[in-house]
């Protein structure tokens, strides 16, 4: 807007008010002309935010034409002090903070799984869960509540872990040396990296105690109705009878007879595994397997280069499956074994069998759970054998 200017001229012969338009004089507007910058056309275009762009922080001179939010514009925790044509922040994009990765059904109580506190089940809503504590019987490779027999077969018996002997701690019938070895055994003691624990070493109450942990950890996967005792499993997927598991290497495999999923498994009869039976955990490190026999588990015997073979895959872990033997298991000659034995009664390991996982013989009460060896290897998982 101009303002005219007024010259007040006083002559001596009386006053009269002049009016003279601006002219500039010599000093055109040029640093505040508005004549090449019009506000009509470019609203003050001297002072736009070509260096401070963000007035307002409303981004309206960098659109983010190339990561625009559609509709939300630039709530992306744009700060007037981190300029935005530079920092955009475009990799805090709302689109991808959708918490995608907190959902829990990517850990769904698989992270907290550990072998010795197993739950089954328990996975949001699908049923009880089954928890298998072994307590302090964990760092075990066997058991046995009516001592141990070996017999010497070369390659001699190894046991890669702890062993507990109680009611009877004899190896061969010859006493335990209370030392934390087998003792004499008739020269037929099987070597071990690990200590033997009796009712008496190293102390009184240290044996019995892993015995009641072993006890419960035995109800903890028993169906039911039993046998041999009622115990606290609801059970799974029924097998039939007569339960014969596996097939010849090669062949197709098929749910139910020699490829299992992970899940509970019972079996109102002995269970019989021949040739190859695979446990497929399906890309699950955490996978749980149950198989729960009423009566005996056998596997079939074999020779060094044909035999029967427990195969895990797709992240299946020899921890992580349990038989739970109502009577006496049985591993046939040259098995190869996977997962952890807990029979009422007996273990037997024929010739150059092998077992990856705790072999507990009398896991439940009474006292006639006798382990047999004959070169064989017992692993705990993780100690000699993969986890």
């Amino acid at each position: 807007m101009r303002f005219p200017l007024l010259l007040f001229l006083l002559p001596a012969c009386g006053a009269r008010l002049v009016e003279f338009p601006q002219t500039d004089g010599g000093m055109p507007d040029t640093a505040k002309a508005d004549v090449a910058s019009a506000d009509g056309v470019i609203p003050d275009a001297r002072n736009s935010d070509v260096a401070n762009t963000d007035v307002g922080i409303l981004d309206a001179a960098n659109r983010d034409s190339a990561s625009f939010d559609a509709g939300a514009i630039d709530i992306r925790i744009s700060e007037p002090g981190n300029r935005d044509l530079g920092e955009i922040d475009a990799p805090i994009g709302d689109a991808r903070i959708v918490d995608a990765p907190v959902l829990d059904a990517a850990k769904i109580d698989a992270i907290n799984i550990e072998a010795q506190n197993i739950e089954v089940g328990s996975i949001d809503g699908a049923g009880p869960a089954i928890v298998i504590e072994l307590g302090r019987a964990t760092p075990f490779a066997i058991a046995a509540s009516a001592g141990v027999t070996n017999t010497i077969t070369a390659p001699m018996t190894h046991i890669n872990g702890n062993v507990v002997l109680t009611a009877t701690p004899a190896c061969n019938g010859v006493p335990a040396d209370n030392a934390g070895g087998f003792g004499l055994c008739y020269n037929k003691a099987p070597t071990i990296s690990g200590t033997v624990i009796t009712d008496t070493y190293p102390d009184t109450t240290t044996a019995i105690a892993i015995k009641n942990d072993l006890n419960a950890a035995f109800l903890s996967i028993t169906p039911l109705a039993g046998p041999p005792a009622v115990g606290s499993s609801a059970g799974g997927t029924t097998l039939a009878a007569p339960t014969t598991l596996g097939n010849v290497t090669g062949t197709a495999l098929v749910l139910g007879d020699n490829w299992f999923t992970p899940g509970i498994y019972t079996s109102g009869t002995s269970i019989l595994i021949t040739d190859d039976l695979t446990l497929d955990g399906q890309g699950d490190p955490n996978a749980v397997f149950v198989f729960q026999s009423a009566s005996t588990l056998t596997t079939a015997d074999g020779a060094p280069g044909t035999h029967t073979r427990i195969l895990l895959t797709n992240g299946t872990k020899a921890s992580n499956v349990w038989w739970q033997v109502a009577s006496s298991a049985t591993l046939g000659s040259y098995s190869e074994f996977q997962g952890n034995i807990l029979a009422a009664q007996n273990i037997t390991m024929k010739t150059g069998s092998t077992a990856c996982g705790r072999s507990m013989a009398g896991a439940w009460v009474g006292d006639d759970g006798a382990f047999v060896f004959d070169s064989n290897v017992v692993s705990v998982p993780g100690n000699g054998c993969p986890l």
